[in-house]
């Protein structure tokens, strides 16, 4: 009778077990599921060059309140980038409706947050109706994550495309090789978005290996990759002997 005991409780916990595994994987599944990237914005703003020592601090001492609206309103991995007076941002929406969420943004924390941001910058001139941030139009997204994001250094470069050949960038991103992602995971590249407005190609993605630039100047060796390379370099203006331009991150979530 006791050894019988024994396997009963045995055989109790195993199926108590095996219940609770499939609950967490569910649940696991789930919350995969809600993490799901719905949609990835980038834009444009200027910030006012008397105001950019300040906005930066700023940004780095974003009010508590503000980040949490930013996540409740299903933003992650939302990034501000600066470079010569130009800021660029790259956010990932993981909500089912967005215009609800972004107007939900609009709290009274936020307000005085924006009190405070608004007069720092100057928007485009090219921006949509409506828009403070001006939206660009996405010409690249390869969303396949060697680790997590928060986990990868994020990283933004910014080339100058020739007068008039916008569209030809975007018609050659768009036709990049298929397997260009596994050529940039391969490097150790992750998440990778272009972006294109106002004869600028906006490059967004991160990094997971310990040498960034190590790891670029093999992937420009890259066979598979060059070819796309260099008839991008065909559209693209260099400046100071190279074509991208490293941007500074200002502001990060999770």
């Amino acid at each position: 009778m006791q050894s019988l005991k024994v396997i009963s409780i045995f055989v109790l916990s195993l199926l108590v077990l095996t219940t609770y595994t499939k609950a967490n994987r569910k649940l696991t599944e789930v919350k995969m599921e809600q993490e799901k990237v719905t949609k990835r914005v980038g834009s444009l703003i200027k910030v006012r060059p008397e105001f950019e020592e300040r906005y930066i601090i700023l940004h780095k001492n974003a009010f508590p309140g503000v980040l949490s609206r930013i996540k409740e309103s299903n933003i992650r991995n939302y990034s501000i980038f600066l470079l010569d007076g130009m800021l660029f941002s790259y956010y990932e929406y993981i909500g089912a409706d967005y215009d609800s969420d972004m107007k939900a943004i609009a709290d009274p924390t936020t307000r005085d947050w924006w009190k405070l941001t608004d007069p720092m910058q100057e928007p485009l001139p090219t921006r949509k109706e409506g828009e403070w941030w001006a939206v660009m139009d996405q010409a690249l997204c390869l969303e396949k994550l060697i680790k997590p994001s928060p986990e990868a250094q994020r990283v933004a470069v910014v080339a100058q495309i020739i007068q008039g050949k916008d569209n030809d960038v975007i018609s050659l991103i768009k036709n990049s090789p298929s397997g260009m992602e596994g050529v940039m995971n391969k490097h150790n590249i992750q998440n990778c978005n272009m972006y294109v407005k106002d004869s600028k190609l906006y490059f967004y993605f991160e990094y997971d290996g310990n040498d960034l630039l190590n790891d670029l100047g093999e992937l420009m060796r890259d066979d598979n990759f060059k070819a796309f390379e260099d008839g991008l370099q065909n559209l693209l203006i260099q400046k100071d002997n190279q074509y991208w331009q490293f941007m500074k991150e200002v502001f990060h979530t999770n």
